[in-house]
């Protein structure tokens, strides 16, 4: 409460200098209106009654302090109805009063609109995983402005928790169940990352939990229209020799929390050397003692490597590197042949790739670029 009266006393000494989301971000959805005014009258009620409580205390400090003469024992007051009455109803009258407002919110907040957005999201170690109605899909949550939107959360593997500040929501994603929440934002923000609003992952789930930040991207129906068609067929329209550089490092982004491309291991083996490891003999191992050597090739488990890692994005856990534990999630219905080829692409030239998975090579000339 202390560190509460005195981040009031800066606030009202500087206001100039105190932004308006000290406390939460700004409001950004429909629901944050509630949320924070229910927020405000508690927070009033408490500095109230610290106020009252404090300079009754010290009022009786000062008054009935022990004096010369005063004698060691005085006689006790046995009771006070009228104030054991006052400080036992009044309060009990205050919190059935948040208690009425406070669940009147809670139902809004669980019962979303029969007009509702569906978008699925699921949450796995150490991200997420964003899939619309079309079948797009997208690392980033893009919704339209002005319409309600529903999400329907899962978890890959361990508790996770869906939690978007601007527009007071958040939500436990317990493993084997289906939860959800819902939201509503009137306010556009486009498609530049730095404008969006935070997601956040707000339960500890391990080693790269704080991997899981996300954005919130909001657009006007039209272009939300718009991009979720582009979103659906964005693998589609790119030319099979143009893949990995193209969206390599768009797919790249979903697997850089656990695996990097300038040889730091991180959570996963880095991709650094991948190509050559899978193509020389001995290569790296596994943690059953085999080699790549010894599943790639004719005859063997796998007839190339392309095939190994696909297998290895389907099912992470068949076959260990060593010394790395078994922590990746199945991207199985996630990633299709076109995005598993951009990936073994990416992994082919990744010396034409920086540490952060960007391509660094100037795009070939177009005909008609050539032409001028």
């Amino acid at each position: 409460m202390l560190s509460i009266v005195a981040a009031i006393l800066a606030q009202a000494a500087t206001p100039q200098v105190t932004p308006a989301d000290f406390w939460l971000p700004i409001g950004a959805s429909t629901q944050a209106h509630n949320v924070d005014l229910m927020f405000n009258i508690i927070n009033y009620i408490c500095y109230f009654f610290f106020v009252v409580v404090v300079a009754m205390m010290v009022w009786f400090v000062l008054k009935y302090r022990g004096k010369p003469g005063t004698p060691i024992r005085t006689d006790g007051i046995t009771h006070h109805t009228a104030l054991e009455l006052s400080w036992s109803v009044i309060p009990l009258l205050i919190c059935i009063g948040i208690f009425f407002f406070g669940f009147r919110g809670y139902v809004d907040l669980i019962t979303p609109p029969k007009n509702c957005f569906d978008v699925n999201a699921t949450a796995f170690k150490w991200g997420w995983q964003f899939k619309y109605p079309n079948g797009a899909q997208s690392d980033n949550l893009v919704v339209p402005s002005g319409q309600p939107v529903r999400l329907v959360l899962r978890s890959n593997d361990v508790l996770h928790c869906c939690y978007i500040p601007a527009f007071r929501v958040k939500k436990d994603i317990v493993p084997g169940r289906v939860t959800s929440l819902w939201f509503q934002c009137d306010v556009p923000t486009g498609l530049a990352e730095q404008d969006g609003y935070y997601l956040f992952c707000a339960e500890y789930c391990g080693t790269g939990h704080s991997n899981m930040n996300r954005k919130v991207l909001v657009l006007p129906q039209a272009e939300f229209d718009e991009w979720l068609v582009k979103q659906a067929a964005w693998l589609d329209e790119i030319p099979d020799e143009e893949l990995y550089f193209k969206a390599g490092p768009k797919i790249y982004a979903r697997c850089s929390q656990c695996h990097s491309t300038d040889g730091t291991d991180g959570l996963g083996p880095t991709w650094k050397g991948i190509w050559t490891r899978l193509t020389t003999p001995g290569g790296a191992r596994f943690s059953d003692g085999k080699s790549y050597a010894d599943l790639i090739g004719v005859g063997k488990e796998y007839a190339t490597p392309e095939d190994y890692i696909r297998d290895s994005i389907y099912n992470p856990g068949k076959h260990l590197v060593a010394p790395f534990g078994n922590v990746m999630p199945t991207f199985k219905g996630q990633l299709n042949d076109r995005g598993i080829e951009a990936i073994t692409g990416m992994m082919q030239h990744l010396d034409e790739f920086d540490s952060k998975g960007a391509w660094t090579k100037t795009p070939p000339a177009t005909p008609a670029a050539e032409h001028k």
